[in-house]
């Protein structure tokens, strides 16, 4: 008789080292990724899209000065908390989300303020093979920008996720520079935040079908993650994760899957999104 083994969906690093200088009038009084999205906390809908891939860890990665507002946290995204708190206001209770199933555990940052040590100590404390690696900061209120990027390509090979080319938005993200067609393509190069003349000029060598925008999606294999590791500890400086990803992929595949499902980015000023 044949059997089928259930194959475990990698946990889930979210990374949210920060500080939110970037919005520092008022990330002083709360963690960016506790900002509303469509009227839930950025990070809950992080819990959300970890859960729509099948996934049952997630862990947090936080900065320490935001660790006494951690047991709130942990306890408002444990699973069932939302038939909780309806139940407590006499709200009508809603059916399971896919994020009631994750546990969610989080540990402060330490050693360098960079997003590879972020990664590189979220792996260590869920001990796993693969890992997805979400940036906090940054939202997709549809929870499929990472059920995409793990459908779409391979256990075992590194992938990262894009949207189509902007030269006017590429002074913000990391350009990366891709080969083939369809819906995954392989990276051979990145170029980060370039200026705008020289975005102009990656569209006119490239074109536009062979570019896309850095999105803060990514799995981390164990080979990877060694190599990470490795440029860490060699560097004074630690390197800029997509830069340390696209050295990596100058020898090894990298899949680059495209998303065309917009963004949203918690460091910018402002309220509610």
């Amino acid at each position: 008789m044949n059997q089928t083994t259930a194959i475990a969906v990698a946990p889930v690093v979210i990374a949210a080292g920060g500080l939110g200088t970037r919005v520092g009038g008022w990330s002083q009084y709360l963690p960016k990724e506790l900002r509303p999205v469509r009227g839930r906390p950025g990070l809950a809908h992080i819990v959300d899209e970890a859960g729509a891939t099948g996934a049952e860890r997630a862990v947090v990665v936080h900065h320490p000065y935001y660790t006494p507002l951690v047991p709130w946290t942990r306890r408002v995204l444990a699973p069932g908390a939302l038939a909780r708190y309806q139940l407590l206001a006499r709200q009508p209770v809603e059916e399971p989300r896919p994020a009631d199933r994750v546990r969610v555990g989080f540990i402060p940052q330490r050693g360098r303020y960079a997003d590879v040590t972020s990664v590189l100590e979220g792996a260590e404390h869920v001990r796993s093979g693969d890992v997805y690696v979400v940036f906090a900061d940054n939202v997709d209120a549809t929870h499929t920008a990472l059920p995409l990027l793990a459908s779409a390509t391979t256990p075992g090979v590194p992938a990262v996720l894009g949207t189509p080319f902007d030269v006017e938005a590429a002074s913000c993200y990391g350009v990366i520079v891709c080969a083939g067609t369809g819906p995954v393509q392989t990276m051979v190069g990145l170029i980060e935040k370039p200026s705008p003349p020289e975005a102009a000029r990656l569209m006119e060598q490239h074109g536009s079908g062979a570019l896309r925008l850095l999105q803060g999606r990514m799995r981390i294999t164990p080979d990877l993650l060694g190599y990470l590791d490795t440029a860490a500890r060699c560097s004074a400086a630690e390197p800029k994760l997509s830069l340390a990803v696209a050295a990596y992929a100058r020898a090894h595949r990298v899949h680059v899957v495209t998303t065309t499902q917009p963004m949203i980015d918690l460091g910018l000023a402002g309220g509610e999104l």
